[in-house]
């Protein structure tokens, strides 16, 4: 094993605990930097553990630690709240990086995938004002909510059987969430993309989606950036991640052949470990040198 799993409260919410874990490499003369990890899920689904163990072992065996955080999910929560506290997860490893977390530096990257790239994107290009990212990392993720995609019904998604309008109710809970299993929560997701609804999940009438998508102004902003889309992408357009690479001054963007959205997950042989290895050279060469 090239790592040790830690597991922090970091903030909570009414009554919910946040929490992160950490992948702390076994080896404590090389470490580089941590990678900060938001999971993907649309926002909706999913849980911060969700790094399948051949990827945490490259990364470790690099000298890159991992924090993987817990953030809030729709609908319970809106997107104000979500990136609210997203904001004070990353505020809070850079306090207690040196200190309580007991690491050599406080050098970080932002990693998300999907929903999780959008947080990453989203918390660099607002930093506000604590030291930026060194540098950020987007698998399959998307910078804007003014897509045009995201808010019409999906095709792909009615392909699968259609989700009735009890079955959403039934599925929303009366407190807030911070996990929850794909199984269950990726109806929600699949109804909202039924019906084009998708971002009623995320904001409220008085929300919009403008004020939550980055400019190209911002994305010129960005740390150097590694970025990876599926070529046919059926839930996240690969358009997202080339835009990106054209205005994000740093980025290195690496188009995979699949039409799997979440290919890491599903083709992990083909193409999930040649991407991760690639991400670890990207690392290496964009590593802080102090």
């Amino acid at each position: 094993m090239t790592y040790i799993k830690e597991t922090y409260t970091f903030d909570q919410y009414l009554s919910v605990p946040l929490a992160a874990t950490f992948y702390r490499p076994t080896s404590t003369t090389d470490y580089q930097s941590t990678i900060l990890y938001f999971h993907g899920g649309g926002l909706i689904f999913g849980q911060r553990e969700d790094l399948p163990e051949s990827y945490l072992e490259l990364l470790t065996s690099a000298g890159y630690g991992v924090l993987s955080f817990d953030y809030l999910l729709a609908p319970e929560s809106k997107l104000d709240t979500i990136i609210h506290y997203a904001h004070k997860a990353v505020n809070w490893f850079v306090d207690e990086a040196t200190t309580s977390l007991a690491l050599p530096n406080a050098h970080y990257y932002l990693f998300g995938r999907s929903a999780g790239a959008y947080l990453s994107l989203y918390l660099a290009a607002h930093a506000d004002d604590r030291p930026q990212a060194n540098g950020l990392i987007s698998l399959y993720g998307y910078y804007t909510l003014n897509e045009a995609s995201f808010s019409i019904p999906s095709r792909h998604f009615l392909q699968f059987n259609r989700v009735n309008d009890a079955t959403v109710k039934a599925l929303i809970r009366s407190k807030p969430l911070v996990a929850g299993p794909m199984d269950e929560r990726f109806i929600l997701y699949l109804a909202g993309r039924q019906s084009g609804q998708w971002l009623n999940h995320l904001l409220t009438p008085n929300l919009k989606a403008a004020d939550y998508s980055l400019t190209t102004q911002q994305l010129q902003s960005l740390p150097p950036t590694f970025l990876a889309a599926a070529a046919q992408d059926p839930d996240v357009p690969a358009r997202q991640s080339r835009l990106m690479s054209k205005h994000i001054r740093d980025a290195e963007f690496h188009l995979i052949d699949t039409n799997e959205h979440d290919f890491d997950r599903t083709q992990m042989e083909t193409h999930g470990l040649a991407v991760y290895h690639a991400m670890i050279e990207w690392l290496n060469q964009h590593s802080p040198t102090t």
